[in-house]
């Protein structure tokens, strides 16, 4: 299963709407679907969806868990699992010599995110990646689908029966 957007602009747009807590079938409608009082039930339950939602929703939640850390608590944890107490820190030199970024990955993401915002701020750039709508931020890649597996138990993102 992969981790990026789906290729379907619409199944994509509805994801969002309901990771961005919408109604579903409100999302159906906004993504460009014809008003049904079933489809949207089926298609959040697509498995390649219902993920899509699922991955949406952590994003969210990493992302306001990022907004509300302080600058102590980001240095605290760059600091503590990574050992970054200066900005030359952020980098090693390689066997050549060579200046390399650092392997980061032991830092929680949420400080990382937190960090990099207050970074692109301090350099006057827009804090979020990537803006699809004003009221949704997400800030992955685009990731081309992997095939599905038949017989894959479909997740139910929205609660429906």
């Amino acid at each position: 299963m992969h981790l990026g957007k789906l290729r379907n602009l619409k199944h994509e747009t509805f994801a969002q709407g309901v990771a961005a807590g919408d109604d579903p079938a409100d999302a159906y409608v906004q993504a460009g679907f014809a008003r049904n009082r079933a489809n949207h039930h089926r298609l959040a339950r697509q498995p390649h969806v219902a993920a899509r939602i699922v991955r949406l929703r952590e994003q969210r939640e990493r992302n306001a868990a990022a907004a509300r850390m302080q600058p102590a608590e980001i240095l605290a944890a760059l600091r503590d699992r990574a050992g970054v107490v200066a900005v030359a820190d952020f980098f090693a030199a390689d066997a050549g010599g060579a200046l390399k970024a650092r392997d980061l990955r032991a830092v929680p993401v949420e400080a990382a995110t937190a960090f990099t915002r207050s970074v692109r701020a301090s350099f006057g750039l827009p804090i979020d990646f990537e803006i699809i709508r004003p009221d949704r931020v997400i800030d992955e890649p685009e990731i081309m689908p992997a095939s599905r597996s038949r017989g894959q138990k479909a997740i139910d993102p929205i609660g429906a029966p």
